[in-house]
């Protein structure tokens, strides 16, 4: 018998499942690069050095050098140890400014692969049985390229201390703020990072409006903090800030793999690749993707990282120390 005209077949629910999985991921890195304030995926080859900046500077104004190390970031030279200033119409000293990288990996396209069983698909369909456990990989995907991230955010160079998380919001932002003022840079929106717990008092007191992206939960003007992402990722007591400036999205090219026979339905912009297809010698549909999205905050001097405090322990200390 003739196979009938227009039948779907499975390459074509394959392909669907494809996209599915595709627009799935990219409505949610979308939505995490809009709250980032990030606008455009930089594409670079896997295998590229990641390096995070620290910048340093030395100013001077005379022709003796006379070199102070202020707090912050970097090393400045103001005027002559014997306090002799520019003389007009002399030459002007020269002052040094320059970066130091430390490599901290390389860009890797991260492979995952998953097989949904033969008895799955017919006791519930091959479209319920795969996007369901679709579903489910693309949340732990998603859960690894933030752990990743939060490896580097913990490179950061700031510290601070409050107690409460209020106080301790403050502090971290002074010290990012003196930072930023110190190498004469700005930022127009703070990121901060904190853990769940530290803010469930606060979010129980207050009317807040929260949204879910990428597994996170995102929050504005909280505590005096324009944007706040609260995360497990974060200890009980820690916190992070950074500038959104600071903040990357990489992106590889699959270019080079389709050479090679690996050819997968992938995003516009190099973040994913997937392919499904079947698995004879297991009796199953396979789900591959490939993963090449990369959030990466590029200057260390620009994260810091907060403590804490226990505020009614603090409260308690100062109440008896009054009286």
């Amino acid at each position: 018998m003739a196979v009938p005209e227009n039948i779907t077949k499975a390459a074509a629910v394959n392909a669907s499942l494809d996209q599915e999985f595709i627009k799935n991921f990219k409505g949610d890195s979308d939505r995490l690069a809009e709250i980032l304030g990030i606008f455009g995926v930089e594409r670079i080859a896997a295998g590229t050095a990641l390096k995070m900046l620290k910048v340093t500077g030395t100013l001077n104004n005379s022709k003796t050098d006379a070199t102070t190390t202020l707090p912050g970031t970097g090393t400045f030279s103001l005027g002559s140890s014997s306090g002799t200033a520019y003389v007009e119409g002399d030459e002007v000293a020269l002052s040094t400014f320059g970066t130091e990288w430390e490599t901290v990996g390389e860009v890797v396209a991260k492979p995952y692969r998953k097989m949904t069983t033969a008895a799955a698909i017919q006791k519930a369909g091959y479209a319920n049985a795969v996007l369901k456990t679709d579903a489910k990989m693309l949340s732990l995907i998603r859960a690894d390229i933030i752990k990743e991230f939060f490896t580097f955010l913990d490179k950061g160079t700031g510290t601070a201390t409050g107690n409460g998380l209020q106080a301790a919001a403050a502090n971290v932002d002074a010290k990012l703020g003196d930072t930023l003022e110190k190498n004469g840079d700005a930022s127009t929106r703070i990121i901060h990072f904190i853990n769940r717990e530290d803010a469930a008092a606060y979010l129980g007191a207050a009317p807040i409006t929260t949204q879910n992206v990428f597994g996170l939960t995102y929050l504005e003007n909280f505590l005096g903090m324009t944007s706040v992402i609260l995360t497990s990722q974060v200890a009980k007591g820690k916190m992070y800030a950074t500038p959104a400036e600071n903040i990357h999205i990489f992106g590889i090219d699959f270019a080079e793999l389709a050479q090679g026979g690996l050819t997968y339905t992938q995003s516009a912009n190099g973040l994913i690749g997937v392919a499904h297809a079947p698995a004879y010698d297991h009796v199953s549909t396979e789900t591959n993707v490939l993963t090449g999205m990369l959030l990466f905050p590029e200057v260390k001097d620009y994260i810091v990282k907060g403590t804490i405090g226990d505020a009614v322990a603090a409260a308690s200390v100062r109440a008896k120390a009054s009286k």
